[in-house]
């Protein structure tokens, strides 16, 4: 499956060129299925196709969907599963409050972060679509969720050392009185020594693998990442430091496309400045950063808006 990622600050034209390629991509590639999603919490998707979407599926032609991920509720749905795996894996201790640490976690910074990774791994597990196109959060929140499936692998191969060491000391707590139990009502759990069976390593190992197989997809050729950035003095700063971010997990930049490009033939002294400056950037960027297509997109009068005009944008500035 082929994953797009769209990264931009607010206001650069990121949910309008998503789109476009999506229905684009669609249009010319009858025989495969595609998914846009809008990971964005402040969605306007749908506005940019000029139809009410939601947090539930909606087919907008014969093989593309659009849908609007409600953060919220995932952010509920994954610590609602995270309190079901820990009630299962730690059954002892049942008699903590967990409910309360729960509340607390729900403000926690990264949480966030960790819905919109449950939300694209969610979309990974559909079988129906051979492609899949996110509009997505504010630049630095993007940044981090394509950073944590290699964070969180660290800190789960830490945590599988710490549990090997917990282990062996119920190894040699065994040898010595025999195998350790826990009361939990009236039930009596026999604790294992063997990694093998041991539930909360095994919840480890299978993370662990979940993590690592997300890693090599985002730094793999199957994952697109596409910057939507402007000409502009702090608008090359900030694509600059995106690059080098997520370089540092290995995951490379595919495209950036330079939105509402100014084009005057005789151009009033007002804007002069504003195109002196651009010009500068422009140069700056095709100067500093090598190896990526930049694609310069004009400004228009007018954003395009529902499935006929996203194609003819598609058609004019994203094919080409």
């Amino acid at each position: 499956m082929e994953i797009y990622f769209y990264l931009g600050k607010g206001g650069t034209g990121k949910t309008t060129i998503s789109a476009s390629f999506s229905i684009g991509i669609a249009y010319y590639n009858k025989n495969r299925n595609f998914l846009i999603a809008s990971l964005d919490p402040a969605h306007n998707l749908g506005d940019a196709f000029d139809i009410e979407l939601s947090n539930n599926i909606k087919k907008l032609t014969e093989n593309l969907s659009a849908v609007e991920v409600d953060l919220e509720k995932m952010i509920k749905e994954y610590l609602n599963d995270l309190s079901t795996n820990l009630r299962n894996t730690y059954k002892y201790l049942a008699s903590f409050n967990l409910d309360r640490y729960f509340d607390i976690l729900r403000y926690s910074p990264g949480i966030e972060e960790y819905a919109v990774l449950e939300s694209i791994k969610k979309f990974l597990n559909m079988n129906e679509f051979d492609a899949l196109i996110f509009d997505t959060p504010p630049t630095g929140i993007t940044t981090r969720v394509l950073a944590l499936p290699k964070l969180t692998l660290m800190w789960t191969k830490r945590l599988m050392d710490i549990r090997r060491k917990i282990l062996d000391k119920r190894k040699m707590v065994e040898n010595v009185k025999g195998k350790t139990e826990a009361i939990i009502g009236d039930e009596v759990i026999t604790l294992t020594a063997d990694e093998k069976e041991d539930q909360i390593m095994i919840e480890l190992v299978n993370y662990g693998k979940e993590m690592e197989n997300l890693m090599k997809l985002f730094q793999s050729d199957l994952t697109k990442i596409n910057i939507v950035t402007l000409p502009e003095d702090l608008a090359l700063f900030e694509t600059k430091r995106i690059i080098e971010s997520l370089n540092k997990f290995n995951i490379k930049v595919n495209e950036i496309y330079l939105n509402k490009y100014l084009i005057f033939d005789n151009p009033p002294e007002v804007i002069k400045g504003k195109l002196i400056e651009q010009e500068r950037v422009i140069g700056k960027m095709k100067d500093e950063i090598k190896n990526i297509n930049i694609k310069d997109i004009p400004l228009l009068s007018q954003s395009p808006r529902g499935i006929e005009d996203l194609l003819k944008f598609y058609d004019n500035y994203i094919l080409v």
